[in-house]
């Protein structure tokens, strides 16, 4: 049919293009579905692997949900193409192209989830998008570009098939109508998900949002009061920038030290506690004789962001979002201001890419240096001549607060010839290749990388004592720790067991009694514990979640976390449990993740602490206001 004489000649075009696509929509609409069902085989093996935990009246309908789930992924790729019907006759490749790329883009993202065990993310793009992206995550550029050439001639295949197909014009005429049939199959299945959410707990959750871009759906509330049954999901963590104490509501003004001893603390990237020990890192080791060493010191998230959000904060990792998200800073530094310190901030392991410069570290006197390149114990060596340019500039008189992150023992594990102790061990070529490499070989490249970051530490040490001409209050840790496929993984951040999350902890101070703590400690303790040294009156409950390191509760339940996936582990002395997200319900083991043969009367024991714990109850050993000034009492248990 032409179009009437008067109408103007781009609408005229307009129209001729759009019915050029018309009769293209039906064979797109299946063409775009069938590439969601591939999702099925990229992620029915992860999708198989949650539901085995679940019920068996219950796990036909997951999987049931997983088609569905893929027949909304067809959906999304067929409707994010819609806007190519103004090309015309063109819309055929163009739509072709865009569901190729919608099932390269889903593969990236199941290669994601079966080695981080989260879905790409805003920290994954964030990642990828930095200009040393490939060197922090241990790509080549030759596996980089073989990989593209491989995914470039499979994109060619996949477009040349879907033109043809489409240009033979089969598939449904009433689109809209199988479109909205399709809307209402997807929403129904969200709906039967909430409802086994509610009745089964959050192992569905998990199994639920296998496939990506699924909106969890949760009606808890609705159907506890619709049935007058609980949730089988459980209690809820609070989340809240108000639950708990928010140490930025204390006056920075109103804290005084009345000791100001210079204070040095040293973080390593992914510096797992059995890397600390006399053949691998055998200066601080030595010095570890004079200090106090926490036997059972826990991060509080097993990655970076979230870990050092509950070393300076004092907060549960848990609660970052919602606090960093109201815009409360730390109390630390200013207070470290207020009494007259000099503070240098410098990280050889990159934050910014993290958001960490804006928000951890955004009140800090002077900044944060955090851009050295090059590899990581270079930068290392970078960051310790800064540090020490400021140490032999500061007046002797003022107080000085030194912040260390290094980086050499963050995968690839980069050292010099000169560290080249533990043989044999991987070389540090192609990350992909990591697949194939023994897991003794990963941990001696890493030991490798701890024995570089021990002699820089050990030379950074020595210079400030020198200088200064007195031992500093010495911090030593690491950010979170590692896994050498103990679990069947490399790397952190993807789970909370005891190599992700324990790590070393000692700390040097004349305050402190030589020994070694057995009691079970956290990132959170770190800032009461230098409050308490220095000297401050407030309460310890009034700056966090933590408590003083120099007085251990032996009962507590520490609470950590993957940090951006909901998964969870409350650690006690003699009972570990985790639970959330991937989980059928809840794993009870001893703190080492061995299974316990007498698990479920264990966790019956305790299980009304462990719900005061879950719900906001404080574990503080101490009653509010039992704080002084006095010289704190020998921690309990130093052996």
């Amino acid at each position: 049919m032409s179009p009437p004489p008067h109408a103007p000649p781009a609408a005229a075009g307009l129209r001729r293009r759009l019915d050029e696509a018309r009769p293209l929509l039906g064979p797109s609409l299946v063409w775009c579905v069938l590439h969601g069902l591939l999702s099925l085989a990229l992620f029915g093996g992860a999708l198989l692997s949650a539901a085995e935990p679940l019920a068996p009246a219950v796990r036909p309908l997951v999987l049931a949900s997983g088609v569905i789930q893929a027949l909304f992924l067809g959906l999304l790729i067929f409707v994010a193409g819609l806007p190519l019907v103004l090309l015309g006759r063109h819309y055929a490749p163009a739509a072709t192209v865009v569901a190729a790329l919608s099932v390269a883009l889903l593969g990236v993202d199941s290669l994601v989830l079966s080695s981080l065990g989260f879905h790409i993310n805003g920290l994954v793009l964030a990642v990828a998008l930095q200009p040393r992206a490939l060197a922090e995550t241990g790509l080549s550029h030759t596996e980089v570009l073989l990989a593209a050439l491989g995914v470039v001639a499979v994109l060619g295949v996949d477009v040349w098939a879907g033109v043809h197909f489409l240009r033979r014009r089969h598939g449904p005429r009433r689109v809209l109508r199988l479109v909205l049939v399709l809307l209402l199959v997807c929403a129904g299945e969200r709906l039967l998900s909430a409802y086994l959410i509610f009745t089964h707990g959050t192992a569905v959750l998990h199994a639920a949002t296998t496939l990506p871009l699924q909106a969890p759906v949760r009606m808890n509330t609705l159907l506890t009061r619709y049935t007058g049954a609980p949730s089988a999901a459980g209690p809820r963590l609070g989340v809240s920038p108000e639950a708990g104490a928010p140490a930025a509501s204390i006056d920075p003004a109103t804290v005084h030290f009345t000791r100001r001893p210079d204070i040095v603390i040293i973080l390593v990237e992914s510096l797992r506690d059995d890397f600390f020990n006399q053949d691998v890192m055998p200066n601080l080791w030595r010095r570890a004789g004079s200090g106090t060493r926490y036997l059972f010191h826990h991060s509080g998230a097993s990655s970076t962001d979230y870990s050092l959000f509950s070393l300076f904060f004092g907060l549960e990792a848990q609660r970052r979002d919602a606090v960093v998200g109201a815009g409360r800073a730390p109390l630390l530094f200013p207070a470290l201001r207020q009494n007259g310190y000099h503070q240098a901030f410098f990280a050889a392991s990159s934050v910014d890419w993290m958001g960490l410069k804006d928000t951890v570290f955004r009140d800090v006197q002077g900044g944060l240096r955090t851009d050295y390149e090059g590899r990581s114990h270079l930068r290392d060596a970078a960051m310790v001549k800064d540090a020490l340019a400021v140490v032999e500039t500061a007046p002797r008189d003022t107080p000085l607060f030194l912040f260390l992150f290094f980086a050499g023992t963050h995968f690839d594990y980069d050292y010099p010839p000169r560290s080249e102790v533990f043989t044999p061990a991987w070389d540090g070529s192609g990350g992909i290749s990591t697949t194939r490499v023994p897991a003794e070989q990963l941990k001696a490249r890493a030991w490798n990388a701890a024995y570089e970051v021990d002699t820089k530490v050990e030379a950074l040490l020595s210079r400030i004592e020198a200088v200064r001409g007195a031992r500093p209050l010495i911090l030593f840790t690491g950010d979170h720790g590692e896994e050498f496929r103990e679990h069947g993984r490399v790397g952190h951040a993807s789970d909370v067991t005891e190599s992700q999350l324990h790590v070393p902890m000692v700390i040097f101070d004349e305050r402190l009694p030589p020994g070694e703590v057995d009691a079970v400690t956290g990132h959170i303790d770190v800032v009461p514990t230098l409050f308490d040294l220095l000297g401050d009156t407030h309460d310890p409950a009034q700056l966090g979640d933590g408590i003083p390191m120099t007085r251990p509760d032996a009962s507590r339940y520490l609470l950590t976390t993957i940090g951006w996936e909901p998964r969870y582990a409350l650690i006690g002395q003699n009972l570990k449990v985790r639970f959330g997200a991937g989980l059928p319900g809840t794993e009870i083991t001893d703190m080492h993740d061995n299974p316990l043969p007498d698990a479920r009367a264990r966790f019956a024991l305790e299980a009304p602490r462990i719900l005061r714990r879950l719900r906001g109850g404080t574990e503080h050993a101490e009653a509010p206001g039992a704080h002084s000034e006095a010289t704190p009492a020998p921690p309990a248990a130093v052996h």
